[in-house]
């Protein structure tokens, strides 16, 4: 993967590869799932479900995810959001998810363009 590419669109490349004992093909294999399978959906759903409980689980996963991913511009967004949940207002979380959504947008074509 093009390491420069992935800093750009926010991921600490260095900071993942100390986190993944220096396996760079473990972390590579962890950021081609979050670019290629769309894990935001069940979050998406849950919120427009009224799910607060799922939508709590879900964030709180993508949250630990993010960060351990070093995927920094995401889990800056989820973290609020699990917060949101936690304090169950789920108008600020749906506005927040309007800003995951489009931070995701971003780092999934960067990883994609950097696994090219």
């Amino acid at each position: 993967m093009d390491r420069e590419i992935l800093e750009s669109v926010g991921i600490d490349y260095a900071e993942a590869e100390e986190r993944f004992s220096g396996s760079t093909e473990l972390f590579e294999k962890f950021l081609e799932e979050i670019a290629t399978m769309n894990v935001i959906a069940s979050l998406q759903k849950s919120l427009t479900d009224g799910d607060i409980i799922n939508a709590f689980r879900v964030a709180h996963t993508l949250k630990g995810n993010f960060g351990n991913l070093s995927i920094k511009p995401l889990y800056e967004v989820v973290s609020p959001l699990v917060e949101a949940l936690r304090s169950e207002n789920i108008l600020e979380a749906q506005k927040l998810y309007i800003e995951l959504e489009k931070e995701y947008v971003i780092v999934t074509e960067g990883i994609k363009k950097a696994m090219k």
